[in-house]
């Protein structure tokens, strides 16, 4: 979308410049059309509005959504980091250090795989692997003799996590429908168009030239902004793990490995895995 956006632009400010210069200016100053540019104003100002209030609808609108991108993700560690300490509750040392690893695997798999498949509106199966441990071994915790309390702390705190997980995965479905994006595009070319071709007789060339590339400029960046907003997890304003990243280094450094996962999260020791993403529906 960003390229057809700049090639759009490009071509039609070109476009109607040329138009201006050689079709245009020529034609008035022959008294060939009236002077005043076909009343310009009139013409533009119904666009103009409609561009500008629809730029600036969206623009809010997906600001919203990369602000609250990094909400879920806040949510999401936090969550994970109050999961490992609820680890202090269960007895026994060899299955209070597994969980805790297994947090510390599904921290480091949430940075390295599921973040980059979001970049292309994906979601990665190892987060989702080991949230599956997780909440299995909360689930036989609280079925345990004497071991129940420990369990629903950690089903409790787990659900919490998988409720930001889904909001941070919401985040990066497109909020702004197809034909809206075509329509501010369409605005914007119309608009553009008819500033670049028409003007008044007393405007001199090189400040039309020059306000009709400055024009341009800041609407080709506000649709480039707009995109980029509407995929937080993509893009020039990219949301980057930076609360997953400090809560994976501060709890990874109380486990003592090795841990059942390598550097990317994937797990070790499981032949019949296999990691794989899926889009987001």
């Amino acid at each position: 979308m960003t390229a057809i956006t700049i090639g759009a632009i490009v071509v039609v400010v070109a476009a109607a410049v040329i138009y201006n210069r050689r079709i245009w200016r020529p034609h008035q100053a022959a008294a060939r059309v009236p002077r005043d540019g076909l009343t310009v104003a009139e013409i533009i100002a119904p666009v103009g509005s409609l561009a500008v209030v629809l730029l600036v609808f969206v623009l809010v609108q997906t600001f919203s959504s990369w602000a609250a991108a990094g909400r879920a993700e806040t949510n999401e560690a936090t969550a994970t980091l109050l999961l490992f300490r609820e680890a202090d509750l269960i007895g026994g040392a060899r299955r209070r250090d597994a969980l805790r690893k297994e947090v510390v695997c599904y921290a480091t798999s949430v940075e390295r795989q599921d973040w980059p498949a979001m970049a292309q509106r994906r979601v990665s199966s190892v987060p989702t692997y080991w949230a599956a441990r997780i909440r299995g071994a909360g689930v036989r915790l609280v079925r345990a003799r004497g071991q129940s309390t420990a369990g629903e702390n950690l089903v409790a705190r787990d659900g919490e996590r998988a409720a930001a997980r889904q909001d941070r995965l919401g985040e990066a479905r497109p909020t702004v429908p197809s034909a809206l994006s075509w329509l501010m595009l369409a605005a914007v070319i119309v608009l553009l168009a008819v500033v670049g071709a028409a003007t008044m007789a007393g405007v001199e060339t090189r400040t039309h030239l020059v306000l009709v590339v400055a024009a341009a400029a800041v609407f080709a960046a506000t649709l480039i902004l707009i995109a980029d907003l509407d995929q937080p997890y993509a893009g020039a304003v990219k949301r980057r793990p930076t609360q997953t990243e400090f809560v994976r280094t501060q709890i990874a450094a109380e486990v003592r490995p090795p841990l059942p996962c390598d550097a990317a999260g994937l797990p070790t020791g499981v032949p019949g895995f296999r990691a794989t993403t899926v889009p987001l529906g």
